[in-house]
């Protein structure tokens, strides 16, 4: 299946085509700021994310910023009670905390998604 993920440098990226553009665009998700880039084609379109990855640097280096993530290291999930009651059992069974249980369970399946459908752009 195509992947619409780019990755670079650490950093990730979404893209898709704009009829309206005629060009792809695509935007580094994962920080705070806002980075977008185009491209009309998809070679332009990698050497635009890089290109605005490097501005992004030197921008935060200039203000004396380090470039934060949007993540505050907690995360909210709201499952039905059904749901709540299978991840506690899987968790029981797993002789680990519901908590732990959550945690090696989104790593792994996050590692497959970067694996599998992030394409990397050197």
């Amino acid at each position: 299946m195509p992947s619409n993920i780019l990755k670079h440098g650490g950093y990730f990226a979404e893209f898709g085509y704009d009829d309206s553009a005629d060009a792809f665009c695509g935007r580094v998700i994962g920080i705070k700021d806002v980075i977008d880039f185009y491209g009309r084609d998809v070679d332009e379109l990698k050497a635009a994310f890089r290109n605005a990855v490097a501005e992004y640097e030197d921008w935060c280096r200039e203000e004396g910023v380090e470039p934060e993530k949007a993540w505050t290291g907690k995360m909210t999930i709201r499952p039905t009670d059904e749901q709540h009651r299978r991840y506690m059992v899987a968790a029981a069974v797993a002789r680990t905390s519901i908590n732990a249980w959550m945690l090696q369970v989104l790593d792994r399946e996050s590692a497959a998604v970067e694996r599998n459908n992030a394409t990397h752009v050197p």
